[in-house]
């Protein structure tokens, strides 16, 4: 693979010649807009970048383009709600961040998109 630019869009592929992901450096670190793509062409994830940190608004998809989870980072910490789906499209368990470490309720659900689960963690916010 070839080495990332010192400033500018990097593309990178998968061994057949298609698209896996583009990235932007500035100061030779990613910086900005990234996607990633599944090796069917489907989107597998899209955020941003500061610094190398992950920054932001993120999401990942399955390879059949249903979501599989969200959530955002400050400072490359998860922060704030996140959510994960099951293969089903059900919601698989959804709870806050808060400076990359689980904060308050969490909630679990089985695959159906019934409750099973409640955990309560320490209040960081």
């Amino acid at each position: 693979m070839a080495k990332p630019p010192q400033d500018g869009e990097r593309r990178m592929l998968f061994p057949d010649g298609t698209l896996s992901g583009v990235e932007h450096y500035l100061h030779g670190k990613k910086t900005g807009a990234a996607e990633y793509f599944h090796p069917n062409g489907q989107k597998k994830a899209a955020g941003e970048f500061v610094k190398d940190e992950f920054s932001g608004a993120w999401q990942w998809w399955r390879e059949d383009g249903r979501l599989k989870q969200q959530g955002s980072f400050i400072d490359g910490e998860q922060q704030g709600l996140w959510i994960r789906w099951h293969e089903t499209g059900e919601k698989l368990d959804e709870g806050h961040w808060v400076h990359g470490k689980k904060s308050g309720i969490w909630k679990r659900y089985d695959r159906e998109g019934a409750l099973v689960e409640t955990t309560s963690y320490a209040d960081r916010s």
